[in-house]
């Protein structure tokens, strides 16, 4: 606040990179244990018991799913703008007519996961093998970013009637992250729904 006063831009620009290097310990952190639950929980009891884990966490945070709902579309794409913010990856926004769309390249969790070889040897965190809605009916789908396809889409879809992060998930570590918000819900296309084992209702 003091550099800010006093306007000593170098000095506020140190402080802000000081800050972003000390939180994005702090999240590495937190991403490695989430990913090594995630992945426990799929060796160990499968994948509907992973699914059964995302769905239960996904239930106590509905709430705040409820809150993004109820938000005007701008607000929503300003909340979600902040969030993948603090997950320290390259981001951009593009807006259209219809959507909004998120591109992550990487996405600091989940594609930085991959991108690392977190899913290969010496870590070997789990893989969903079978093309499965928990997956985005992918074949060997990274276990950490399942949570985004039960939370933002199969339990959305299931409590609001659609998706809210209309994902795009990446086949290869080389490839973006993208997600959407649409403007008007009722447009969202139905192959969204049907790669979460869904269907979308008239």
């Amino acid at each position: 606040e003091a550099s800010i006063k006093e306007k000593d831009d170098e000095k506020t620009k140190s402080l802000l990179d000081e800050r972003e290097k000390q939180h994005l310990l702090i999240h590495d952190i937190y991403i490695e244990m989430m990913v090594s639950c995630f992945s426990y929980m799929g060796k160990v009891y499968g994948d509907k018991g992973l699914e059964g884990v995302l769905r239960h966490s996904g239930e106590m945070q509905k709430q705040g799913f409820i809150a993004w709902e109820n938000m005007p579309v701008e607000d929503f794409v300003r909340a979600t703008a902040h969030l993948m913010k603090t997950h320290m990856g390259k981001m951009k926004i593009l807006e259209d007519d219809e959507k909004f769309t998120f591109i992550h390249d990487p996405c600091g969790s989940g594609g930085r996961l991959m991108r690392e070889g977190a899913y290969d040897a010496p870590k070997n965190y789990h893989k969903i093998e079978k093309a499965t809605a928990v997956g985005f009916s992918k074949e060997n789908f990274p276990c950490y970013c399942s949570h985004c396809a039960v939370w933002n889409n199969i339990q959305a879809i299931e409590w609001f009637g659609h998706p809210q992060w209309v994902h795009e998930a990446p086949n290869s570590p080389d490839d973006p992250c993208k997600f959407h918000i649409y403007k008007d819900p009722k447009k969202i296309p139905e192959k969204y729904f049907k790669q979460v084992g869904k269907e979308k209702k008239a």
